[in-house]
């Protein structure tokens, strides 16, 4: 092993290596959905898909990062401008599944007697929280300081967040088995993306659980030293 070669510096190139394969199946599901819904003249099922689709599985995604240190997209940033990126890519990602979950429940066609329906709508409304969570994180107004210190409200951000995307990319794996999928997408093509979407998943989440976990070894130290006061 190369002098001042260690196991941190090992981690960290792998995570630089994930993190590189992420951008790239991010950027060929972006591609598909936008193809598909384009074939299809972005009507009705077709624009939700794109919607809800870009507005999760890549904008969300992109800002799950953004303070991650090993993405090539905003590590020559600062840490404002890192939170601004985030906040500017989860405005615009939830707005547009806000605007394709609503689409999709304005049709008299909708019914919730499908996972994906359920959990769509889960989705679709936890990401209007979401935003609202953002703002609450980012601005820190003075009536939010009043019953939470800024160490909580950013550790609730950060849980919240990593439940509201996992619901979200469960609800995007649960419509691959719908019918619009069934029907418009060769069902031989149907479990590769399946299996993007869950590397997706998974390689975008180490970000947030690691500053998850960080927040919370702080949250405990913080609840041990006022318990021994």
């Amino acid at each position: 092993m190369p002098e001042g070669y260690t196991k941190a510096t090992a981690w960290l190139q792998i995570q630089s290596l994930l993190n590189s394969i992420n951008h790239m199946l991010i950027f060929l599901v972006a591609a598909f959905f936008f193809v598909l819904a384009r074939s299809l003249n972005f009507q009705d099922t077709a624009m939700h898909m794109f919607m809800t689709g870009i507005g999760f599985h890549v904008l969300i995604a992109q800002a799950m990062m953004s303070h991650y240190k090993v993405n090539p997209v905003t590590r020559w940033l600062s840490h404002r401008n890192k939170s601004r990126f985030h906040a500017i890519l989860q405005i615009v990602g939830g707005s547009m599944v806000l605007l394709g979950g609503i689409g999709k429940f304005s049709n008299k066609d909708v019914h919730f007697n499908t996972w994906h329906g359920r959990v769509g709508a889960t989705a679709t409304f936890g990401c209007a929280a979401s935003i609202v969570g953002g703002f609450v994180n980012y601005f820190q107004p003075k009536f939010a300081l009043k019953f939470f210190p800024p160490s909580e409200l950013r550790f609730r951000h950060n849980l919240f967040g990593l439940i509201t995307f996992s619901v979200g990319m469960g609800a995007i794996y649960l419509g691959y088995y719908s019918k619009f999928f069934t029907k418009f997408v060769d069902n031989n093509f149907i479990p590769g993306m399946m299996l993007v979407t869950a590397l997706v998943y998974v390689l975008t989440i180490i970000s947030p659980v690691l500053s998850l976990l960080t927040k919370l070894r702080y949250r405990s130290k913080k609840k041990a030293e006022k318990q021994v006061q």
